[in-house]
Order: C-alpha cells, then structure tokens, then sequence
C-alpha cells in the first residue's frame, strides 16, 4: 500500500513537471543585498532669470519653508513702479465708457433718421448716408478702444510677471540648504542663489545585477537598512524607477526606492543596502 502511494506521489510530480515544461513556466526566486546611496526625494538649487542686486533675504539657512513663500528678493523698484503704472491704465475705462456712449447714442439717432426717411422723407438721403456713416465710425473706434483695452491688460500682466522674475520662491515644501549670497551683492541671471531639499521622503539608488533587476517593477516593496547615528534605520520602501537598460561595461540596472522619513532621522548622502527576494515567472 506504501508503495503504490509512493509512485502516486511521484506520478503527480511528474505530470505537474511536465506540465511546467509544456507551459515553459518556471517559478523561480532571487536574492541578495545591494548597497546604494541616499538623496533628498526632491533637490532644487534656485536661481533668477534677471540681472539684478538682492534687496533682501527673508529666510535663513536651515528653515522650513512651504511652497510660494519667498525666500529672497532682488531690487525690483522700478518694476513695481510699472506694474501700478500698467494698472492704472489698464483700468481705466472713461475712454471705453465714453464711446460705448456714443455708439448708443448715433445708433438711436441712426435709427429715428431712417424712419423719418422712409416714413415721411423729411431728411434726405445723404443726411441718412452721414448717419450710417457716423455710427460705422463711431463702431470702429469702439472696437479700436476695446482692442487697445485688451492690450493694456496684457501688459500688465507682463509687468506683473517682470515684478515676480525679482522674487526666488520655494517651488515645493523644503529645507533651505544654502544661500550663496548677501544682500547687496549681484547675481546674474540662472547663477544659483538658494538650494532647498525635501527629505520627509528620500530616495534610495542601488545598481542591482541584470538577473535580478529584471523581477524588479515599479510599486514592489523592499527592505531597507540605512546608516544612521544611533544604528540602522530599517524601513519599507517601494519601488519607483527600474531603468530600462543594463550598463554594458557592468552589467548592472540602476534601481530606485522611495522611502519615507519620518522626524529626518537620515540625512540623505549616507549609505544603505537594499535587501531583496523576488520571486518571478519565466517565460
């Protein structure tokens, strides 16, 4: 009875090989520990797109500072001059009110000389023609005002973004890591004036080998062991980027994790390892 239940067991491993084998299906696993290097999830070194002298620096080295706030200013008097300069005209509407009016006006008197003319032909022909020919003009100028209007308004919003190219805001929630000038000093356009971090979550970057790398897709979850001060920082990561080619002179794929950083217990630049077991499919 052992027997035959033996070469049953065997029997149903076999076909389940040979199925595998049909399929050409193997399930297969990896694993192994690759070391990488930390950085900031987001890194930005800011700079101006314009000449110009710093007027004031509002926030210092090491604060936390939210997306928009201004970090420094450039000297920006006269673009704030020509920004209320622009406003001013742009909302100006007398001359705009003014021929609205008149066009009102022509149109009515337009209106009660065609009906004395066909009506009762007490006006002439020519005196309806200069009518006509007063309100077509009178629509003109109105649509010449309106153009111009439009024009105004643009150029204010020009102004405006002028007065704004003067002012270095944080394009995200950051650190301020560095700001390489004093008030007073110049800069020119694209020299970098602030550099600014974000590391409530960081970025892992190992090169992992090819036979591996390649059971790797984005969204997986890995374990991580981070250097810190006290002892390693050990997390779940997930991963965001798998590269599509294998360095030729390696044969390594870069990999990347995010992961979060709760209270900055690491400071992105250290060293880590990547701990892997993938299992995968092979076609």
């Amino acid at each position: 009875m052992f027997i035959q239940q033996n070469r049953y067991v065997k029997l149903v491993l076999l076909s389940i090989i040979i199925l595998l084998i049909a399929n050409k299906e193997y399930v297969v696993a990896e694993q192994g520990e690759f070391q990488g290097i930390t950085e900031p999830y987001r890194d930005s070194i800011l700079g101006a797109y314009v000449t110009g002298v710093i007027s004031v620096i509002k926030r210092k080295e090491g604060e936390f500072v939210k997306k928009g706030e201004v970090i420094l200013e450039l000297e920006s008097q006269q673009e704030a001059l020509e920004v209320e300069r622009r406003k001013l005209i742009a909302e100006s509407k007398v001359e705009v009110k003014a021929a609205k009016d008149r066009v009102k006006t022509l149109e009515l008197e337009l209106e009660s000389t065609r009906k004395l003319f066909e009506e009762t032909q007490s006006v002439s022909k020519e005196e309806l023609q200069k009518k006509e020919l007063e309100y077509k003009l009178a629509q003109a100028e109105l649509e010449r005002l309106l153009l111009a209007e439009k024009r105004e308004e643009i150029e204010y919003k020009i102004a405006q973004v002028q007065l704004e190219k003067r002012r270095i805001t944080a394009p995200f929630d950051g650190i301020i890591v560095k700001v390489y000038h004093e008030v007073g000093e110049n800069c020119n356009p694209q020299e970098p004036l602030v550099r600014i971090v974000d590391i409530r979550k960081c970025r892992f970057i190992a090169y992992v080998e090819n036979k591996i790398s390649s059971y790797l897709k984005a969204g997986m979850k890995v374990t991580l062991r981070i250097q810190s001060l006290a002892s390693p920082f050990v997390c779940q990561g997930i991963i965001e980027y798998v590269s599509p080619v294998v360095d030729p002179s390696s044969g390594l794929r870069e990999v990347k994790v995010v992961f979060d950083n709760p209270d900055n217990k690491i400071q992105p630049g250290v060293t880590g390892i990547m701990v892997l077991q993938v299992r995968g499919e092979v076609n």
